[in-house]
């Protein structure tokens, strides 16, 4: 059985666990995580329907926090909320950007989340 194998059956298996509500644990190992966010990510593109990508974001966001696609999520999320939707949602895009500021302040994109931050506050002329 492969090193890979075996974190994907693990993987699968505390999940099915974790939505069936038998698992309150702390965060999957990041392999496993790494696993679970890859899945995520193959399930978003799979879909058109701005809400099921929504759903699927915000499920990657909460079960694989330490995957760096947990961190790109937040980004892609915002702009699910500024370009998918019938209307904008700006303030979710705004919470959104400002909790991954609180969970990432040392990550590769907190320049580009505080400029958006800045432009969805009408502090700056920047572009979103």
């Amino acid at each position: 059985m492969t090193k890979l194998y075996r974190a994907a059956v693990l993987g699968a298996a505390m999940c099915f666990l974790w939505q069936a509500g038998l698992v309150f644990a702390a965060p999957a190992p990041l392999e496993q995580q790494s696993f679970l966010a890859a899945d995520y990510r193959f399930r978003i593109s799979r879909t058109t329907d701005a809400s099921e990508r929504e759903a699927l974001y915000l499920r990657m966001m909460e079960e694989c926090p330490d995957s760096e696609t947990a961190e790109e999520s937040y980004w892609a999320l915002s702009n699910l909320y500024l370009d998918d939707f019938d209307e904008p949602k700006e303030d979710k895009a705004r919470e959104t950007l400002e909790l991954f500021l609180k969970r990432y302040p040392s990550s590769r994109w907190v320049t580009h989340v505080e400029n958006r931050l800045l432009w969805l506050r009408g502090e700056a002329r920047a572009t979103p």
